[in-house]
């Protein structure tokens, strides 16, 4: 009986003993927290000949892997990707994308409305995009935000598919971060998202004041 008793008493011990190094892990991990970062520049001014009589809806984005989540992604070296433990994005790239596009579409007043992946009213024609890069490089000194997407201009008021599509173009920019921080990465994407919006508008407005 009394080693049985000493084998109770091991036993108890040590699940005591694991139940409390779980405790302490989880305690440990749940002390970090999760920072959360967005796009914030201001939208270039610019100047149209006149307001076109068009209107716009900026549907959602898609994304490749491993840009369709929140997590902040870095390419350190070659083929190799990684994502922050405890920093993320606010929202998935493709919605932080398409928000901001339709943001600057509208604030320039060059149409008869824009509307966000959101807006239920009919448009005219449709802005889709499918984000291929949103990352912090990290091979190149000093680390660099690279954004890369693909934008469509959808006719939705003509029957035949082909003609619908008005045009499908790839854009890009890489603007360099002034430290190796994710606060500095969000500056510079920014930065380069405010590029790459620059260059969408204007084709968008040239290619419907046709």
């Amino acid at each position: 009986m009394t080693l049985c008793r000493s084998k109770m008493v091991r036993l108890l011990l040590a699940v005591t003993l694991a139940l409390v190094l779980a405790g302490c892990m989880g305690a440990s991990s749940a002390a970090k927290p999760v920072y959360y970062y967005t796009l914030d520049y201001t939208p270039a001014p610019r100047s149209f000949a006149k307001p076109l009589p068009w209107v716009l809806r900026v549907e959602r984005f898609t994304a490749s892997p491993p840009f369709n989540s929140q997590r902040i992604v870095y390419a350190d070296k070659g083929l190799h990707r990684n994502a922050y433990a405890h920093f993320q994005w606010v929202a998935q790239p493709g919605e932080l994308l398409a928000y901001s596009l339709a943001r600057d579409l509208r604030q320039t007043n060059a149409f008869q409305a824009v509307w966000a992946p959101d807006g239920a009213s009919p448009p005219t024609h449709l802005v889709t995009g499918w984000v291929e890069e949103f990352i912090e490089e990290d091979f190149v000194q000093p680390p660099q935000a690279s954004v890369k997407m693909s934008i469509s201009l959808i006719d939705v008021r003509e029957a035949d598919p082909v003609r619908r599509i008005l045009f499908q173009k790839t854009f890009g920019a890489k603007v360099p971060c002034e430290e190796a921080t994710p606060a500095a990465l969000s500056v510079a994407m920014s930065a380069a998202v405010s590029q790459i919006s620059t260059a969408v508008i204007e084709e968008i407005y040239s290619r419907l004041s046709r």
